[in-house]
């Protein structure tokens, strides 16, 4: 069981380590709008991968705090995936920061929840995190 721990720490650690080391921009400082009433364009990869994203959060029967440590994992790993093939430019590009920052933020949290009350709370507010991208962004 310890060897298991162990394992998941690390993975959690470099998980998140690498998002934050592949994710070299400015941290945005607006608040998310729409392009002048349109949602802002992403390419078909950045929306395959936030489809992706989509379907890990989708809603689990989550009862410990082990499970949601897995989700939180598999979001980070997702997202590090995401930043990795990410090749937008531009004003598209900037906007979807401003998505991506709170998300990145609440998968950290979420993957190292001390407690499973506190744990459903981050599911929550990482799921509805999620959700808003369809509100802004379109292929």
């Amino acid at each position: 069981m310890k060897k298991l721990t162990l394992i998941f720490l690390l993975t959690v650690t470099f998980s998140v380590g690498n998002a934050r080391g592949l994710y070299q921009h400015e941290p945005a400082s607006e608040k998310l709008v729409l392009n002048n009433g349109a949602k802002w364009k992403v390419d078909k990869i950045t929306y395959n991968n936030v489809n992706n994203l989509q379907q890990i959060a989708k809603p689990i029967n989550a009862k410990s705090l082990k499970e949601y440590h897995m989700a939180g994992v598999a979001l980070q790993n997702g997202i590090t995936k995401m930043i990795r093939e990410c090749r937008m430019k531009g004003t598209d590009h900037q906007a979807l920061h401003k998505w991506l920052e709170p998300l990145m933020e609440l998968g950290s949290k979420l993957s190292r929840a001390t407690d499973a009350a506190a744990a459903a709370r981050l599911y929550k507010e990482t799921t509805a995190q999620l959700n808003l991208f369809n509100r802004y962004f379109q292929l």
